[in-house]
């Protein structure tokens, strides 16, 4: 008993090497099963001679759907709340229409500062591109003159004919205080009086020549008039000064000669006491006024409107990341298609891990199964024909290939649903509750 036990073993055991090998060498199952019966196989055990195990043919029967050739769930791009739904289920759409639209005020307002930097970036690079106006040529003209003017002055004041004229100055002024205080000198009072006595001798000359001409039509012109008009003048002035040296000064006199020494004697002290860094000083400014104007007048340097440019590159970076982050406040049809699920209202938060849409492209269809284990699968592979039945047309039946394979199983205890997203993939220690299943894509 246990030797006939044995035997079924090692004929299983075979009959799977060959499959394996009908398999690698592409020869399908039932082709494989010919394969068998043409050399059928004798194996002896203890002098018994045993059949070998005859193996029926084998088909793989699953229950399949039937769905879209192509079918996205759609999520919003990026979390916010929604301010439009556009769509509704059953819509056809085509690629590009927009589907929902989400709140985009901040994205709208950051657009806005976008453009307004790259205006910024772009206007100062036309105003280095275009060269310095005349008005700002004529201010740094007027500043260098300033400048000049200042260090002239300075120089001027160094020169050593300034600091002799200032003591010059300095010493008329102690000269004119020192009369008006000290008093009148007898001499000069007699001197004064013969004077205004002179005087008084010709007024009374040119008045009595005058008087004879008098009611004369051009007695403006006549040099009667003229000669009266000088000795009158000189009889003033003759009579001022011996008044002024009978009576003295008066104190405002004295204060604004007073006031005149101190002034000559600050200037002397501010000549002699001038250091050559204030001159050093005015000459940097000079040099500095100057290079400006020049700079100006050359016009911007190649690297500085190169700095420009990349200054209005970066703007146009952030501009063009602006929009991007406005764009996606938008979900729109990646393809053609119809609308087959809408799971989102106004008003709604939504995130990116979140399918709000189902999109179909039903210009075609195929044939998708998830009812294949992990046993009926190791026999299938992409290219074999498949039979195909429909539960609501018993009369039809058409014929298909396997297109494709998924490699990866899912759990079977999780209801496969025609157009969902696939199930994740679980590690090994998760496959644990029940049969892993394939999901294998059928063309019909």
């Amino acid at each position: 008993m246990n030797n006939r036990w044995l035997l079924l073993l090692v004929g299983a055991a075979a009959a799977a090497v060959m499959g394996y090998l009908g398999h690698r060498l592409g020869v399908w199952p039932d082709e494989f099963e010919r394969v068998l019966a043409a050399a059928p196989l004798q194996i002896t055990a203890d002098g018994e001679r045993v059949q070998p195990i005859a193996v029926p043919p084998r088909k793989v029967r699953a229950e399949a759907s039937v769905v879209p050739v192509r079918s996205v769930d759609l999520s919003a791009p990026i979390e916010g709340t929604v301010q439009e739904v556009l769509i509704q289920e059953g819509d056809a759409v085509t690629e590009g229409q927009l589907l929902v639209k989400l709140k985009d005020s901040r994205q709208r307002v950051l657009v806005a500062q976008a453009e307004a930097a790259l205006n910024r970036a772009r206007a100062a690079l036309a105003l280095l591109e275009a060269g310095p106006s005349p008005e700002e040529i004529a201010e740094l003209e007027a500043t260098l003159a300033a400048a000049q003017a200042a260090y002239d002055k300075l120089a001027q004041g160094q020169l050593p004919g300034a600091i002799a004229e200032a003591e010059a100055a300095l010493a008329q002024a102690q000269a004119d205080y020192r009369l008006l205080t000290r008093g009148a000198d007898p001499l000069e009072i007699v001197e004064a009086t013969a004077r205004l006595e002179l005087a008084q001798a010709q007024l009374d000359q040119a008045r009595s020549a005058y008087n004879k001409v008098r009611n004369h039509p051009d007695i403006g012109m006549l040099p009667e008039s003229v000669a009266m008009q000088q000795a009158t003048a000189a009889y003033n002035a003759a009579k001022a000064r011996l008044d002024f040296l009978q009576s003295g000064a008066t104190p405002e006199q004295i204060a604004s000669a007073a006031a005149a020494v101190r002034q000559a004697q600050v200037r002397l002290d501010a000549l002699r006491q001038m250091e050559p860094l204030e001159l050093a000083e005015a000459e940097a400014l000079v040099h500095q006024a100057q290079a400006a104007l020049d700079r100006l007048r050359a016009g911007a340097r190649p690297e500085e409107i190169a700095v420009a440019q990349g200054d209005v590159d970066i703007a146009i970076a952030q501009l063009q990341d602006a929009l991007v982050a406005l764009a996606e406040t938008e979900l729109r049809a990646p393809f053609d298609g119809v609308i087959t699920a809408v799971a989102v209202e106004n008003g709604a938060y939504v995130t990116p891990d979140l399918p709000i849409v189902q999109l179909a492209d039903v210009s075609a269809w195929r044939i998708e199964t998830l009812d294949l284990t992990e046993l009926d699968v190791a026999g299938i592979s992409p290219g074999d024909r498949v039979e195909i039945t429909f539960d609501a047309l018993p009369s039809l039946r058409l014929e298909g290939r396997v297109l494709r394979i998924r490699p990866v199983g899912e759990i079977s205890s999780v209801s496969p649903v025609a157009g969902a997203l696939p199930q994740r993939a679980l590690p090994l220690a998760e496959q644990m509750a029940g049969d892993i299943v394939y999901r294998v894509i059928i063309e019909p």
